[in-house]
């Protein structure tokens, strides 16, 4: 459910019960990239979930009213980084079904050796991520360039591809911001590692309150198959391969090649120097659960179709800066709710966090909660 940061394995060495509904798993090659143009309407840094939905919106695939750069310094597609998990009606409105591999309904919390299931108000579902951006990315006409975004100078971004012009420009490029430059609030920040092995699980999301992670949490997403296994430091520490390795070793598993990286989260100025910031470089990412990708596709939508009448010309720009802020403020006291959970949920004891996802998963409680989680950035 998280979007970490890239991780590499050299950096992590260096310590750094029913029938589940499958879809389709087919691996697609990685998406190229195109000359670089020196001139666009809108360029977009970052090629991910956040940058894909703002594609999406601005440019659809067959529509070439606006020049629309899509800029990335690795292939749409590569580079993995998270557990890759979301509701499936999002998946869905990206065009991406094709990639799902598994659907889940029940979030199950384990904790202090008791099993506590919450049936989900939607279904979840673990997707293939390459090919998720691959049929994403089919949805929109936006020109790709593979190259590493380095800064800008008012309108013009620095590229190791050379500088690009554009009259808007969109900063999806994740935690570190590397367009807009670093946020002007402080951040929660968290790191998660994780692994893919062979195996089936019982269909779920399951969330593990272990001592692997005596600060955060480990995970389980089965998807078709294979089991997507992880461990997050709410704390922000960043040598966790030990503890995932020690968490698998309880059904005997070994992982196979690591990613991760940080997650960044408190919604910092949406608008900053008259650069749109989405998803992780804007700090959608939310406490306690970690879960990013849900956030980071809906800003990215509502950021597009905000640019793009801008573009158009049916919207001032400083109405769209306006209306993208609103929007974005309308998460700020959900997430501060997350936030004390979060903090919460480290000074309990196990016995205590059991009780009280009991307590919580009553059912009309239950449903109110979700229901509230799931309405943030909608």
């Amino acid at each position: 459910m998280s979007t970490p940061g890239r991780w590499s394995d050299r950096a992590a060495d260096a310590g750094t019960g029913g029938r589940a509904e499958i879809g389709p798993a087919a691996r697609e090659p990685a998406v190229g990239a195109l000359e670089c143009p020196r001139d666009a309407d809108v360029l977009i840094a970052g090629a991910s979930f956040a940058g894909l939905a703002a594609a999406q919106r601005l440019a659809p695939a067959g529509d070439g009213d606006l020049r629309v750069v899509l800029v990335d310094p690795l292939p749409v597609g590569d580079g993995v980084t998270s557990a890759c998990a979301a509701p499936l009606s999002l998946v869905e409105a990206a065009g991406a079904a094709g990639a799902v591999r598994q659907v889940h309904r029940h979030l199950v919390i384990h904790v202090a050796g008791r099993e506590v299931r919450w049936p989900l108000p939607e279904p979840f579902c673990t997707f293939d991520y390459r090919l998720f951006c691959a049929l994403a990315l089919a949805r929109t006409s936006a020109q790709v360039v593979r190259a590493a975004v380095r800064g800008r100078d008012g309108a013009v971004a620095r590229t190791s591809a050379g500088p690009v012009r554009a009259r808007y420009l969109i900063d999806a490029t994740g935690w570190r911001s590397s367009l807009a430059g670093p946020p002007r609030s402080r951040r929660w920040r968290a790191f998660g590692l994780e692994t893919e092995v062979d195996g089936c699980a019982e269909p779920g999301l399951h969330f593990y309150f272990v001592p692997e992670a005596p600060d955060g949490y480990a995970w389980l997403f089965p998807a078709g198959g294979r089991v997507r296994a992880g461990v997050l430091s709410y704390r922000g520490r960043s040598a966790l391969r030990g503890a995932l390795e020690r968490f698998l070793g309880r059904w005997g598993l070994r992982p196979h090649g690591f990613h991760g990286g940080f997650l960044a989260g408190g919604p910092d100025e949406p608008v900053r120097d008259g650069v749109f910031v989405v998803g992780d470089a804007g700090g959608h990412c939310l406490p306690l659960t970690g879960e990013g990708i849900r956030t980071a596709l809906l800003a990215g939508w509502r950021c597009g179709s905000l640019v793009r009448e801008v573009a158009r010309g049916t919207l001032s720009l400083q109405d769209a800066q306006q209306a993208f802020r609103a929007y974005v403020r309308t998460a700020r006291g959900p997430y501060r709710v997350l936030r004390w959970m979060n903090e919460a949920l480290l000074a309990l004891p196990p016995l205590l966090v059991a009780a009280a996802a009991a307590v919580a998963g009553t059912t009309r409680l239950r449903r109110a909660l979700l229901r509230r989680y799931l309405e943030i950035l909608r």
